[in-house]
């Protein structure tokens, strides 16, 4: 049967996807990350403040008060239990052992998704990477599954949690674990600097829907609508107070499969992962859009 004008289009579309998703996104990753990402005053910044908190609660002092580029530490308690086995080490042999963490971590998510290795330059990803935060370690352990890997994950990093919403046994799980460990921890001085956020909060780059809180209540809407989309992923980079560029790499299984989300995603702009949620959720709700997506799909 003849191919007519509207099949061609189709067609032609088709191509330039492929296109895009096979030399245009690697292309437009590289030049983020050249351009926003690679430098070399923040390389390995947070492996090294991470550590010098753990080692400054081991010593009896307030980890919230630990400044590293004169930003203040503002992870969890439960964080501190993960860096207290590497206080032994030398700084530069600890941070070494944690950026090599992150980066094992990065590689096996990407081969776990079933993406090329081009996706470690997802700049979010590379971000954290750079700087050898464990958002990177976390994010695998979520999506590897199972109570203690979700256990993990949430100690590691306390806001990960909340990819756990459709998954509540293991959230249970994990809750019930890291309740078990409260007594070793400083809540008290974690309280006493407010819950790490205030701190974050001076600082940080901020590009949840939290910058302008009237936003708020249409980022949660959207990620009502892609709750079945992948909206847990998307779930802390929208809408989490004081956010970092790094968290936005959460939003990394969900948004693998579209190469216009993640380029839009790959940006560090404030605002931009509340922006796209709220774009992806018109566009599900859009009558024949899965028509669309499956004539687009290649055969």
């Amino acid at each position: 049967m003849r191919a007519g004008p509207l099949d061609r289009v189709l067609d032609a579309t088709r191509g330039v996807r492929l296109a895009a998703g096979r030399i245009g996104l690697p292309a437009w990753f590289a030049v983020i990350d050249l351009l926003w990402i690679v430098n070399p005053s923040v390389l390995a910044i947070d492996a090294r403040h991470y550590q010098r908190a753990a080692d400054a609660w081991l010593s009896g002092g307030d980890p919230w008060k630990v400044t590293e580029h004169g930003i203040a530490y503002s992870a969890g308690p439960h964080t501190l239990l993960f860096y207290a086995p590497t206080s032994v080490l030398p700084a530069w042999a600890s941070a070494a052992l944690w950026m090599a963490a992150g980066l094992a971590a990065s590689a096996w998510l990407v081969r776990r998704l079933g993406l090329p290795w081009w996706w470690l330059g997802f700049p979010p990803l590379a971000h954290s990477i750079w700087n050898g935060n464990p958002q990177t370690i976390a994010l695998a352990l979520l999506v590897l599954g199972g109570p203690i890997a979700a256990t993990l994950a949430a100690g590691l990093k306390l806001y990960t949690g909340v990819a756990l919403m459709r998954r509540w046994r293991e959230g249970l799980i994990a809750a019930a674990l890291l309740l078990v460990t409260l007594p070793l921890l400083p809540w008290q001085l974690y309280l006493h600097d407010g819950l790490g956020v205030a701190n974050l909060a001076a600082t940080s780059w901020n590009g949840s829907a939290w910058r302008f809180p009237i936003l708020i209540p249409p980022t949660l809407l959207a990620l009502w609508v892609l709750r079945d989309r992948g909206a847990e992923w998307f779930a802390i980079p929208a809408v989490w107070p004081a956010t970092e560029f790094y968290y936005v790499a959460m939003a990394l299984p969900a948004v693998s499969g579209y190469p216009i989300l993640a380029a839009a995603l790959a940006l560090p702009m404030p605002l931009m992962t509340p922006l796209v949620v709220m774009g992806y959720a018109a566009w599900v709700r859009w009558p024949g859009h899965e028509i669309r997506v499956r004539r687009l799909r290649p055969s």
